[in-house]
């Protein structure tokens, strides 16, 4: 059973950022499943690489569309991007110095940020890149 399940509550009615988003629960989902079987920090390294990727691909898309129409939150929304951005740089430095006990440490950041990021922050978005033709 998934620790989260992506429902309604997360669209930011944007198909193609939803469609990343849900990545991060593939992401969350998969690492929690690895620690119930006690393998969390083997799959620690590859769960950081892949947050570092999503952050690079998906917060460039999204900003991209974000500046394309103007979006009158977008310097706050960007900061935000970067507080991620340098937490999985955080992780990453662990895992190359060895500390694979982060697990449970990435796993309430990643749940942490679906709800205060996915569901409240980029909901704001919504309607306005609707109103701009972006769906």
């Amino acid at each position: 059973m998934p620790l989260v399940t992506w429902d309604q509550s997360y669209s930011g009615k944007v198909s193609k950022c939803d469609e990343d988003h849900k990545k991060l629960f593939s992401l969350l989902n998969a690492l929690h499943d690895a620690m119930k079987m006690g393998k969390g920090s083997q799959v620690l390294a590859q769960t950081v690489k892949d947050l570092a990727d999503y952050a690079k691909h998906h917060f460039a898309h999204e900003e991209m569309l974000l500046r394309q129409t103007n979006y009158p939150k977008l310097i706050p929304h960007q900061e935000q991007h970067q507080t991620f951005v340098n937490k999985v740089q955080e992780f990453q430095s662990d895992v190359k110095a060895g500390n694979l006990t982060q697990s449970i440490t990435v796993l309430e950041f990643l749940k942490d940020w679906l709800a205060s990021h996915i569901k409240q922050t980029d909901r704001q978005y919504s309607d306005h890149l609707n109103a701009n033709g972006i769906s």
